[in-house]
């Protein structure tokens, strides 16, 4: 069910179903609460599954906010759920902002996946992925950069994620999103990660070419109660590409248990 709410002066959208323990889904740059329904459907037989369009993305206003300000959606929202303890799962930009939120308020998170995310690029990498959001708003323009993208992100060879993320351009603003990549890169989020104390699960999809192989071993150094989750056949879009697997870790995550795949 969609519902919306004000927060900082903008309209606010969600999704909301389920009853029991709260988890809350954040999408990548450039998505939507939508591209959580195969999750959504799954747990909300045990959860109370949300799952928020980000400030300037989706249903939501808020095309001016920062990346750095993201993390305060999550606190409006828990604030007009009247919710005291929730878990956090989150793709790449929005798994950042779980982060953040994980590092201010960490009374109200119970734990946190955090799927295909960096913190910190090296100077290569920032300019390579900087190089190919550029295209975006360039002459080549939206199609051009979707193609490099999905490439990018090992699912070109998925047909139903290339139409979705095809159709998605529809709705997004490019030079929205080439702003808020620049944040994303520019801010190192390192020094935040030694104050989370909460579990943290770092999903790996090992065909991912966006994200270097080298962040989410970084991440699991500086979080102090992670284990990584290493998912072989998948790129950066695990719970599409294989939402059967993605759900069983996820929710094995989420009963407390832990298991790490990786070294």
């Amino acid at each position: 069910m969609r519902n919306s709410f004000t927060h900082d002066g903008r309209m606010l959208s969600y999704t909301i179903e389920g009853s029991g323990p709260v988890l809350l889904f954040l999408h990548g740059l450039g998505g939507n609460a939508e591209n959580w329904v195969l999750q959504r459907a799954a747990f909300a037989r045990t959860h109370q599954v949300v799952a928020l369009d980000l400030p300037g993305h989706g249903r939501s206003q808020g095309r001016d906010v920062p990346f750095t300000r993201y993390w305060e959606s999550i606190e409006g929202i828990c604030d007009h759920l009247g919710v005291t303890q929730l878990s956090l799962c989150g793709l790449s930009k929005g798994a950042r902002a779980g982060l953040m939120f994980a590092a201010r308020q960490p009374e109200r998170v119970e734990r946190i996946a955090v799927v295909n995310a960096f913190v910190h690029l090296t100077p290569a990498d920032r300019q390579a992925r900087l190089a190919l959001y550029d295209v975006l708003i360039g002459p080549a323009g939206e199609q051009a950069w979707a193609k490099r993208l999905l490439s990018a992100m090992s699912v070109s060879g998925h047909p139903t994620i290339v139409r979705g993320f095809l159709k998605s351009l529809d709705s997004i603003d490019p030079h929205h999103i080439r702003a808020r990549f620049q944040e994303l890169i520019d801010y190192d989020q390192r020094p935040e990660l030694a104050g989370i104390r909460c579990p943290v699960l770092l999903v790996r999809g090992e065909k991912d070419d966006f994200v270097p192989p080298y962040c989410v071993d970084e991440m699991h150094r500086l979080l102090t109660n992670s284990s990584i989750a290493r998912l072989p056949d998948c790129g950066h879009l695990p719970y599409l590409e294989d939402p059967a697997a993605f759900n069983a870790l996820l929710r094995h995550f989420l009963s407390g248990e832990r298991r790490d795949t990786g070294a």
